[in-house]
């Protein structure tokens, strides 16, 4: 009955495909979602050691790694392990990560990837007007520190922002940690929200504005991965999100 629910269900109409199947409890997966966080971080810290930079304006860069290298290689370990300890987590217990990760295909037509990137576009679109008519000043507060940081090192800055994030971070929160949140009293509504504020929690130090947006955005993902009921659709739409603020950023000067 649910694989044929999945086949018949699409993006805009129908019932939801999503369906978590995850041996993990919402306690234990909450605890194991911030232990990778925490082991992922702690590892980027011990291979760059000091060479590790608190931002694009922070510290100073020695050693074989310029500043922008720096921050990017950091990012680049912590994704790389973030996502090996998310997948073995996720057949720990006797589960398959297919499953548990929701990576099965997505309900619908091949169609239902380009909707999906319609409706991010409007959003994105709705979610700029606002910003520019009432906090026109926080428009760009955001994405300015990130031109000193890619610096000339955009194609790593694409593949660390544009790939590494998506995986990394859809793995191990909309994937691993909200299939178990969904399955508790908070359903899955609850544990989208629960779920994008932790999310939103690691781009802590953005405006008012920047978390607002990374706040919507992040339940936009959520409400894919649940009426797709694959996460292959969230992971497609975040890596062209931010693939493409990194080439914005590349070939389009900000005002200053």
């Amino acid at each position: 009955m649910a694989d044929q629910r999945v086949v018949q269900a699409a993006l805009l109409t129908g019932p939801p495909a999503y369906e978590p199947r995850t041996p993990w409890s919402p306690v234990a997966a909450l605890l194991a979602t911030v232990a990778i966080v925490g082991v992922s971080v702690l590892a980027a810290v011990v291979v760059l050691g000091t060479e590790i930079v608190g931002g694009p304006s922070g510290g100073s860069s020695r050693g074989i790694w310029r500043q922008d290298m720096s921050a990017l290689a950091t990012l680049a370990i912590w994704q790389a392990i973030a996502v090996v300890l998310t997948v073995l987590a996720s057949v720990l217990l006797g589960g398959r990560s297919r499953d548990v990760l929701a990576l099965r295909p997505p309900a619908g037509t091949r169609g239902v990837y380009l909707k999906a990137v319609l409706l991010m576009a409007l959003l994105q679109i709705a979610v700029s007007a606002v910003q520019y008519f009432f906090l026109p000043q926080d428009m760009y507060a955001d994405l300015r520190p990130f031109v000193q940081l890619f610096g000339e090192q955009w194609v790593l800055a694409l593949l660390v922002v544009g790939i590494g994030a998506p995986l990394s971070e859809e793995l191990l929160f909309r994937g691993f940690l909200l299939s178990a949140l969904a399955r508790s009293r908070l359903g899955f509504a609850g544990g989208a929200l629960v779920t994008t504020g932790l999310w939103t929690a690691l781009h802590a130090g953005y405006s008012l504005a920047g978390i607002v947006e990374v706040f919507l955005i992040g339940l936009f993902f959520s409400w894919l991965l649940w009426r797709t009921g694959s996460l292959r659709v969230p992971i497609f739409c975040h890596a062209l999100y931010n693939s493409l603020i990194v080439l914005v950023l590349r070939h389009v000067p900000l005002p200053t």
